[in-house]
């Protein structure tokens, strides 16, 4: 599996969204029914300001298998629509599948005990106690149980006390937190595409036809190494890819450019071997890297018990520090028999980054500090629904003090799906003065797009900077999914969004234009850096928008209409 937090943001997410009717259902309960509960077993009681009413959870269950309305379930029925109550009755039973190890195991993290914590605010054991860890207990009883899955109704029945309280009020408000998150981000993203069509049309551009398509693969072969790196302080190695472009009949000596990928949180080096390959096509050297804290390997640490985290706190060091020790190791010439490693420049390197990986490549351009202080602020509140900040503020758990995070030889960094906002914010962002290209997602449910990427680019200043938005497009949509993932090919495709193979394509020309163009010093590959190509090679079904420059008043002013 790639992102087991994103998977849970996007279950949170789904079931908050799609419950828009189970939150009317409840204001009309509270609102309608003045009644105090009487006793009985598994109970849902709902508060809302004075008004306290039970509704049975065998209700609940009747109403889900054959659609009959009993007590306060036939009364709340007046007031909503036929088509919100057959919602309703479809979310009680549908199942959210996900390894009951792993998610037993996140819940107990760091990251897992905060998102508890959110959910405990308004479904309580009692009026005034915070149901977190009943709501743990529920998750995973329900999991285990094979016949009817993790289900609301299930989740319910699983529930280890008599009696559950739901304060209406903190659950209205958690969905109109996120129906507010839902909306700018719907503005922002419009308002992005907008201005790219506005400059679009404003510049005519070079057809597209009239220029080679980059999504296709180049003519170079190559060949490929797997090797090792140990890390800085000796205490773990590093296992990475090492792609070689073979000997061509040029005799031409100038020296192989070389490029860094490296994926995200718990996730391995397959999903971005297409990446990988498609580049090395291209003539370029590729390192695909992963960091052993917080890869896949961290992962299965987690799940048999090795570990209590996904990522631990030193990661947001490791990740970085890694990319510097396997540049050490391939500057001390490694043991590869391939006469062409000699001629790779390792001292001026381009590097690619998802989330986490897009944090590290940030962390590295910017060499800037860790803001503690930014992140003591934000981490004290309920998040917003900015479900990156669960892996964000695991980062106050390291001392404060300053830290090397950059390395000069990365010249030019990609930064896809980067979680960045407040670890490293404005300060850190300004700073950096290689080139630069942030890609989003308009769908990331993980680091959504408005304040993860679309927010930072304003706060970057040099004149070589991009931002590419994919529409449509989930968290993991550039990542291929791979026969090693641990979920379903159904969930993996959902946490991609639509159109991933669409997203996959338009890395692969970004990425073989801005290091061909920023790198490899070819400016003819700035001719496929526009505005206006972006829009011509797009399609309805996955538009891709490009731009140069983009003002945090232009963010403003969308998100206030």
């Amino acid at each position: 599996m790639k992102y087991l937090p994103n998977a849970i943001a996007n279950i949170s997410s789904k079931l908050v969204t799609r419950s828009a009717a189970l939150m009317i259902l409840l204001s009309a309960i509270g609102l309608g029914v003045n009644v105090k509960p009487s006793e009985a077993a598994e109970t849902l009681n709902f508060q809302f300001n004075i008004f306290e009413v039970s509704v049975s959870v065998d209700d609940l269950e009747t109403f889900s298998k054959t659609g009959e309305l009993r007590g306060a379930l036939d009364m709340a029925s007046r007031y909503i629509s036929a088509a919100d109550m057959a919602n309703f009755r479809r979310i009680l039973t549908e199942r959210a599948d996900i390894s009951v190890v792993l998610l037993s195991r996140f819940l107990y993290t760091s990251q897992g005990e905060r998102a508890l914590d959110i959910l405990g605010t308004f479904i309580k054991t009692g009026p005034n106690l915070s149901g977190n860890r009943a709501i743990r207990a529920a998750a995973v009883l329900a999991t285990v149980d094979k016949q009817n899955g993790l289900s609301l109704l299930n989740f319910l029945r699983k529930f280890p006390t008599s009696d559950i309280y739901f304060d209406i009020q903190a659950g209205l408000q958690t969905v109109s937190e996120l129906s507010d998150l839902l909306q700018n981000t719907q503005q922002v993203v419009q308002m992005v595409n907008s201005e790219a069509t506005k400059q679009a049309k404003a510049s005519p551009a070079q057809s597209p036809n009239q220029l080679p398509d980059l999504r296709n693969a180049g003519n170079s072969k190559w060949d490929r190494y797997s090797l090792k790196a140990p890390s800085l302080n000796k205490s773990y190695e590093i296992p990475f890819y090492l792609f070689i472009p073979q000997s061509s009949n040029s005799t031409t000596k100038a020296k192989l450019p070389a490029i860094i990928i490296y994926p995200g949180l718990i996730s391995s080096r397959e999903p971005l071997l297409y990446l990988a390959e498609h580049l090395a096509s291209y003539g370029f050297a590729v390192v695909l890297t992963v960091s052993p804290t917080s890869s896949a390997e961290q992962l299965d640490k987690l799940i048999i018990g090795v570990t209590s985290e996904i990522a631990p706190p030193e990661s947001f060091i490791a990740r970085p520090n890694d990319i510097t020790a396997v540049l050490n190791f391939l500057e001390a010439s490694p043991n590869v028999n391939n006469p062409n490693i000699a001629n790779i420049n390792w001292k001026n390197v381009g590097m690619i980054g998802h989330s986490f990986g897009g944090y590290a490549a940030l962390a590295l351009v910017s060499d800037a500090q860790i803001q503690f202080s930014d992140l003591e602020e934000v981490c004290q509140g309920k998040y917003k629904w900015n479900a990156s900040l669960l892996l964000q503020c695991v980062a106050l758990g390291l001392p404060k003090q300053e830290y090397k995070l950059g390395d000069k030889r990365i010249a030019a960094a990609i930064a896809v799906n980067p979680v960045t906002s407040h670890v490293l914010g404005k300060a850190a962002l300004s700073k950096i003065t290689v080139p630069i290209a942030i890609v989003g997602s308009s769908g990331d449910t993980f680091a959504p797009v408005a304040s993860e990427q679309i927010v930072p680019f304003t706060w970057l200043t040099n004149p070589s900077r991009y931002l590419l938005l994919f529409n449509g497009s989930g968290h993991t949509a550039v990542t291929a999914i791979t026969s090693g993932d641990r979920l379903s090919p159904e969930v993996s495709n959902a946490l991609a969004g639509a159109n991933p193979i669409a997203s996959q394509g338009y890395l692969k020309l970004l990425s073989v234009a801005f290091f061909k163009n920023h790198l490899a010093q070819e400016p003819s590959y700035a001719d496929y850096l526009t505005t206006e190509y972006f829009v011509n090679i797009s399609s309805p079904s996955a538009q891709a928008s490009l731009l140069r420059s983009l003002s945090m008043e232009q963010v403003d002013a969308a998100i206030s209409k």
